[in-house]
């Protein structure tokens, strides 16, 4: 009898705690699902609920700061993937996002400390090395910037994204031909990408390498649904090549893009226009 009175003592014991377990399962697994519909607010509420029912979860604090992020609450994000650094200090994502969300909050040298042991933990997370990257361009930093996303590429040698952004930031430094060969092999990675296809144009258009940039600034247009900006670029590489009918023809497309949003801009370009006229 007495055993038996320690057993039930015991079931007694651990009901509650298995119940409150089962329900922060519960409300984790509603709460994912609300955030993946884009019911931010209810997911919201029902991660709040798991976390009160099971208060050292670091996978419940880590969705709470994805969700408080959606809803552009990043402060408050912060201190969710804070506490989960608390609770999981070997926890790469925590660090990638808590630094993620301080880029946001406008204090970068916070985020490439918090990126920096990201990318230690997670070396194998292009986001990271991204995020670092743009974190050390907020603080001007752009030879950091390139750094981090070579690094990046020692362990993602073909992540499209670090070769595109290591390629602009090459450029930036006006090292034009590194910067083609890295959007080259972007390129060819990813031929449809219409940003990476802007960024090589435009490479190519810095290093005055015109001929090659007309056939890409084409390609860009079309993937990008002709972007006003690239049409002007096409249309003056046109001009630093002698071929006056087809700048003037994209001169004109410029214009006629712009007139209502840009009036100024399409009068000065309508002054161009004029003067190859006289030619």
């Amino acid at each position: 009898m007495k055993w038996i009175w320690v057993g039930l003592a015991c079931a007694a014991l651990l009901a509650p705690t298995s119940v409150l377990a089962d329900a922060a399962d519960a409300h984790y697994r509603l709460a994912k699902s609300l955030r993946a519909e884009g019911r931010y607010e209810d997911a919201l509420k029902e991660i709040d609920l798991a976390i009160a029912a099971r208060p050292t979860s670091a996978e419940g604090h880590l969705t709470r700061g994805t969700i408080l992020r959606r809803l552009e609450r990043y402060e408050e994000a912060l201190g969710a993937f804070e506490r989960v650094i608390e609770l999981e200090p070997e926890d790469g994502r925590a660090y990638g996002l808590a630094g993620a969300v301080l880029i946001r909050l406008k204090r970068p040298k916070a985020a490439v400390k918090c990126l920096r042991k990201a990318t230690e933990l997670e070396p194998k997370e292009a986001t990271h090395w991204l995020n670092l990257g743009v974190a050390y361009r907020k603080l001007d930093d752009n030879d950091a910037a390139i750094a981090s996303y070579e690094k990046g590429l020692q362990e993602l040698p073909n992540d499209p994204q670090l070769l595109n952004n290591l390629g602009v930031a090459l450029r930036r430094a006006r090292r034009y031909d590194r910067a083609i060969e890295v959007l080259e092999k972007a390129s060819g990675a990813h031929p449809y990408d219409a940003n990476i296809a802007r960024n090589l144009a435009v490479a190519y258009r810095g290093a005055e390498r015109y001929e090659e940039a007309v056939p890409v600034y084409i390609q860009a247009i079309e993937l990008g649904h002709g972007q006003s900006d690239l049409l002007f670029d096409l249309a003056s590489c046109y001009e630093k090549l002698g071929n006056t009918g087809m700048a003037i023809a994209t001169y004109e497309r410029y214009i006629r893009a712009i007139k209502k949003t840009d009036p100024e801009a399409a009068k000065r370009t309508r002054g161009t226009v004029d003067r190859l006229k006289k030619k």
